[in-house]
């Protein structure tokens, strides 16, 4: 099976390698042990920094189709895009809440299917330096942490849960999530 990746970033290229690792031992008899793997830089529409779950959707799909197009031969492409979306209820009491999310389309020339992460909620200052003296989350965990490159590394999933859920390990779950119903179609 031929995989295409629409990142070169190492956070997401681990996220992929381990999910397929996993979803090998769990649907064995999918021909998912011969999986080969392409990675590229992908051109989307989406701001680099995601604002909406909308854009991080859209980057997602734009990044997969983007990969299906630009990789001969693939059996899927996987789009991956994170970002930060706010979520209003009457029942926050009028406050909207800003969550840290990844997104995963994976689409094999007919079908396509999203699979997301968990959403984790973003601290006041984090969300302050996005939205109001629109900085990149990348350079803002990076200076709120104190480190370099956090976004190849742990990510801001991995600095703020203390490494109970890394970047790569988000994104992983939701590569898993997006690729369960072309593996499980007695459901699908």
């Amino acid at each position: 099976m031929k995989i295409g990746i629409g990142s070169t970033n190492k956070a997401k290229l681990s996220a992929v390698k381990s999910a397929f690792g996993k979803l090998q031992q769990a649907f064995f008899f999918s021909g998912l042990n011969q999986a080969e793997f392409t990675a590229i830089p992908t051109k989307t529409t989406i701001p680099d920094m995601p604002l909406s779950l909308e854009q991080i959707v859209e980057g997602a799909v734009q990044r997969a189709y983007f990969v299906f197009e630009n990789v001969p031969d693939l059996d899927i492409a996987l789009g991956l895009e994170g970002g930060v979306f706010p979520l209003a209820s009457p029942s926050l009491l009028g406050k909207s809440q800003y969550f840290l999310q990844n997104w995963v389309f994976a689409y094999n020339g007919e079908k396509g299917y999203l699979g997301s992460s968990p959403a984790l909620n973003l601290p006041e200052k984090i969300i302050t330096a996005i939205y109001e003296e629109q900085r990149e989350l990348a350079e803002v965990i990076d200076e709120f942490s104190g480190k370099n490159d956090v976004r190849s590394k742990e990510g801001a999933f991995g600095i703020l849960t203390r490494n109970l859920l890394t970047r790569s390990a988000s994104f992983e779950i939701a590569v898993i999530n997006s690729m369960i119903p072309f593996l499980n179609e007695k459901f699908y």
